[in-house]
């Protein structure tokens, strides 16, 4: 036996150290790891730091990104991610964070500050790491918000003041109260309406209620159908849909009716949120099963209704008691409504007294009748007023509908022969439709309306010089969406009942039935509009041998036509298809040889293939809009007579080669892209463009390139404009036709001025640029009076210039008269908005209602005084109209208003704002003066977030100002992380 083999372990020499030595070093090293970690916070704290500024600029940058998306989302009205605000939330977490890192640590004394700041550093790269990669996570979508959902922004407080009620006659201004409180929570009512003629005012009285549930946030959801004499259950469940959440894609009546209930439990969530349906200018009973909703209506739901009809609403089970009627003005009242619209001078109005009050009393209260009747009368002499009250006093006074048809008659007859033919038109459109103005400029060049007019840039201008005289006759009704028009039921109905005298018709479908004309129209009939909604088959017999004008809507996927359906149709000079899902071949379009006019909106094309349309050779205006266009065949160059080509939204276009070229007559073009899918413009389709362009009147395009390639072409004939150039339009979900001149320019400074599109400036309504190499706006102007080349300018956004400095000289800024929104952002050098100008110390912008400037972290005061430090806004700078006022990312402003207000000069600066927004603004101490409440006496919303230096809001001697708070319109304020 080995000598070693008996001895124990604890004999071996070493025996303890060899064994121990692994594992004292793993413990060692496992030691080590934090302890060098830790080392590194200290020794490598500098590179930490300068590493944490570079990811702190690209946050920000992704901040700004996220923000700029946000924004557009709200101005197009389409879905928030709601991961957005958290994430927003966290990048301030970790600015502020950031703010607490210490600086200026070099030095031994400072050792432990240099391991924080090292530490602190390193802990936040990971941290805006990981929101880096949160932020690629959130998902944006084109889905729209439902019309039906109020806005969060409107869940105010409860306002006493704005009842509504206003610029109400006194014998309105009850019944619209008992309604208001019949809608509160608080009451037990469930069903209410609101019954009087027509013409009476019901349906103003419903949608001066509608906004004030709105602005109150009285409600989460209000929908709101006008259901019409035509009471189709299939057509209001659509109607209703359009407010609410998803599609409504079932298609029997059963199905729709189930789907829309599931809907309303979903939007109500157990009645938490209240929900407001409104069914105006209801003809017959409606069951209420058919449009999702029970009876009784659950909790939380409410229904407002209008009738002419009061049993229509016991059928309903509409309580009596809920049931508000509105009768006619009192005399008074009348005469007041009667004498201020007509407007005569005071010396005509003796003689013309008697004559009035006599015409009022025919008019029996109806606003509707007396508002028509005065503006028909307004300017003309006596014997016109003689012979409007002659021809009403034939008529019995208790038939009112007879003398308001009669009314309509008389209008009519005073207009010129031009608006009676715009009038018309309108008439042919369904009940409290939008009526675009484009689309009747359209449809009147197809029929030849225009007399000595060979342009369609006057024909547009005849056409809203028409729709005004009618506003202002009271025949047609203004619209609250701009370029649309409305027409009221009763004037509606007058062009209708006459068909005798305009050969027209409007076809309202029932279910699976469309209620026709009779045999002995067909051969006289020139004009029919369809609503094919529900509609499976059109009827084999459909003939209309003298038809210039056919409008087909809202057609199903299975709705059939005959197989010679067009071919029936020789003298149609107008083809309007409007939202027609059914797939159409455009082949069969193409024996309508006499069309003047294809229109062509939101419809299935089979194939998306329009190269027969090059066949229909006598075409002057073709529009084939949101129908996702994705070629332009040759073929439509034989259309040359064509002056209007509308290929709005189309995708990923091409376009075929000599199509421009051959265009001779060609007057408008818009091209404007769908899901951002730009324009694949080949080398020949430039330079046929760049020939074209010089002979439009109008253009809608977004040209990718850089501005240079088109340097050359000459911009100035053009009147109506949307381009952009490096960079798509932004535009508005519900501005589908040209209703600003825009433009749209990311480009640089010295690129910008040898390209002519600077000759546009002067036309431009809407103008949003992001220019390098450019310190101040006038380095862009080529114009020899700077001051006038902004002078039609109303909206302004400035982004993304890395080197402007300021924006204006005073002379300059006072020059944009007409400026209503002014916009600036991420532009990281700018200081103020205007410098400062001897001998002109005073900035106006007298039309300004909405200021915005976010992310510019120099910025100090909109004037900027040598350089010291100023309030945004001061007695230097007017602005009688700006109700929002909106600051975000400005880390060097100080003060909003100067903080003594004692003489009160600044009273008038701001008195009209309505909404602040301060946010990120941390060095931001003071932003009212004290006693600020007469200053801010409409402001209605006030939200601060994250503005740390801020510690009182508003400071009030309560003595000073006990009138002026108990006047005051605030009814909201919102404080985040100040």
């Amino acid at each position: 036996m080995n000598h070693f083999d008996i001895l124990s372990k604890e004999e071996i020499p070493g025996y303890e150290m060899e064994f121990a030595s692994p594992i004292i070093t793993a413990v060692v090293d496992s030691l080590m790891v934090p302890l060098k970690k830790h080392m590194g916070f200290f020794f490598s704290s500098t590179k930490h730091v300068a590493k944490l500024n570079k990811k702190l600029s690209e946050l920000n940058e992704a901040k700004h990104d996220m923000e700029e998306k946000k924004n557009d989302a709200i101005v197009k009205d389409i879905h928030v991610p709601h991961s957005l605000p958290y994430w927003l939330e966290e990048v301030e977490t970790i600015t502020k964070e950031k703010e607490s890192i210490p600086i200026g640590w070099n030095g031994c004394l400072n050792l432990k500050n240099r391991y924080k700041a090292g530490k602190g550093s390193f802990n936040l790269i990971k941290e805006i790491d990981d929101l880096l990669e949160k932020q690629k996570n959130i998902q944006w979508s084109e889905e729209q918000i439902p019309l039906g959902r109020v806005s969060s922004i409107c869940e105010l407080v409860h306002d006493n003041k704005d009842d509504g009620t206003q610029n109400m006659f006194k014998s309105r201004k009850l019944i619209f109260k008992d309604v208001l409180k019949s809608l509160e929570a608080d009451s037990k009512t469930q069903k209410i309406a609101i019954c009087g003629m027509g013409g009476v005012g019901k349906t103003t009285m419903m949608e001066d209620l509608e906004k004030v549930v709105r602005k109150r946030g009285m409600f989460k959801w209000v929908l709101k159908v006008v259901v019409g004499q035509k009471t189709d259950p299939v057509v209001i469940q659509q109607a209703i849909s359009q407010y609410m959440p998803g599609a409504l894609t079932e298609t029997t009546r059963d199905a729709r009716a189930a789907r829309l209930q599931k809907t309303f439990e979903g939007m109500s969530e157990n009645g938490t949120k209240k929900i407001l349906v409104i069914l105006d200018d209801v003809w017959e009973d409606i069951d209420l099963k058919d449009i999702g909703l029970n009876s009784p209506l659950r909790n939380g739901f409410k229904l407002l209704v209008t009738s002419r009809d009061e049993k229509v609403c016991i059928k309903m089970d509409i309580e009596p008691s809920s049931i508000f009627k509105v009768i006619g003005l009192e005399k008074e009242e009348a005469k007041v409504l009667f004498w201020e619209t007509v407007r005569i001078p005071n010396g005509a109005k003796e003689e013309l007294h008697n004559i009035g009050e006599r015409l009022l009393n025919k008019c029996g209260g109806l606003p509707l009748a007396i508002k028509t009747i005065a503006s028909t009368l307004r300017g003309e002499q006596k014997e016109a007023w003689e012979v409007a009250l002659v021809r009403l006093q034939r008529h019995d006074p208790e038939d009112l509908y007879a003398i308001v048809g009669d009314i309509f008659a008389i209008s009519y007859g005073n207009l010129r022969k031009v608006d009676k033919s715009i009038f018309i038109l309108c008439g042919l459109f369904p009940d409290d439709f939008n009526i675009a103005k484009e689309e009747l400029m359209r449809y009147g060049w197809g029929l030849k309306l225009f007399h000595k007019i060979y342009h369609l840039i006057e024909a547009r201008q005849q056409t809203n010089t028409s729709v005004c005289n009618l506003i202002h006759a009271n025949l047609l009704i203004e619209s609250d969406t701009i370029g649309y028009v409305r027409v009221h039921d009763l004037a509606r109905a007058f062009v209708l009942s006459n068909f005798s005298e305009f050969k027209q018709a409007s076809i309202v479908s029932h279910g699976d039935e469309l209620e026709w004309l009779t045999e002995d129209t067909r051969e006289s009939c020139e004009r029919i509009l369809v609503n094919c909604a529900g509609v499976s088959e059109f009827p084999q017999d459909f003939n209309y041998p003298n038809l210039a004008l056919l409008k087909l809507l809202d057609g199903d996927e299975q709705l059939k036509f005959p197989e010679d359906f067009h071919k029936r149709m020789e003298k149609l000079e107008i083809m309007a298809y409007d939202n027609m899902k059914h797939p159409l071949h455009v082949v069969s379009l193409c024996y309508s040889m006499s069309l003047r006019t294809l229109c062509l909106h939101s419809c299935s094309l089979v194939d998306h293939d329009i190269s027969f349309v090059g066949n229909l050779v006598n075409l002057e205006v073709l529009s084939i809009a949101h129908c996702g266009i994705r070629k332009l065949p040759s073929t439509i160059g034989k259309l040359k007579k064509l002056k209007l080509l509308d290929l709005t939204r189309c995708l990923d276009l091409c376009i075929g080669d000599v199509v421009f070229q051959n265009l001779d007559k060609l007057e408008e073009l818009y091209l404007r892209v769908s899901q951002e899918k730009g324009i694949r413009f080949t080398d020949a389709n430039r330079e046929e463009l760049k020939m074209l362009l010089p002979k439009l009147y109008a253009i809608e395009v977004e040209f990718f390139e850089n501005i240079l390639q088109w340097k050359d072409v000459s911009f100035e004939k053009l009147q109506r404009f949307r381009i952009s150039f490096g960079c798509f339009l932004k535009v508005d979900t519900d501005d589908n036709y040209l209703s600003r001149n825009t433009l749209r320019l990311v480009t640089k400074c010295n690129d910008l001025h040898e390209c002519k599109i600077t000759k546009l400036f002067s036309k431009t309504d809407e103008l949003s640029f992001s220019v390098k190499d450019m310190s101040c706006v006038e380095d862009i102007t080529m114009s020899p009076s700077q001051e006038s080349t902004f002078c039609n300018l109303k909206v302004l956004h400035v982004f993304d210039c890395p080197d402007l400095t300021h924006m204006f000289t005073i002379p300059m800024a006072n020059s944009l008269n007409q400026l209503e929104s002014l916009k600036v952002s991420s532009c990281h050098v700018l200081k103020s908005l205007v410098s400062w100008c001897d001998g002109v110390n005073i900035l106006e912008l007298p039309q300004l209602v909405e200021l915005e400037l976010c992310d510019l972290p120099n910025f100090t005061s909109i004037i900027l005084k040598n350089d010291a430090s100023q309030p945004l806004l001061s007695k230097e700078v007017l602005v009688p109209k700006l109700s929002k006022l909106r600051v975000d990312g400005l880390t060097k402003l100080k003060q909003i208003w100067a903080c003594d207000n004692t003489s009160g000069e600044e009273d008038n600066i701001v008195s009209m704002l309505r909404e602040i927004e301060v946010n990120n603004c941390k060095s931001v101490v003071n932003l009212f003066p004290t006693n600020p409440m007469r200053l801010l006496r409409h402001l209605e919303e006030l939200k601060v977030e994250n503005c740390c230096s801020i510690q009182v809001l508003f400071n009030i001697d309560v003595n000073k100002e006990l009138i002026s708070m108990n006047t005051s319109s605030l009814r909201r304020i919102d404080g985040g992380t100040n």
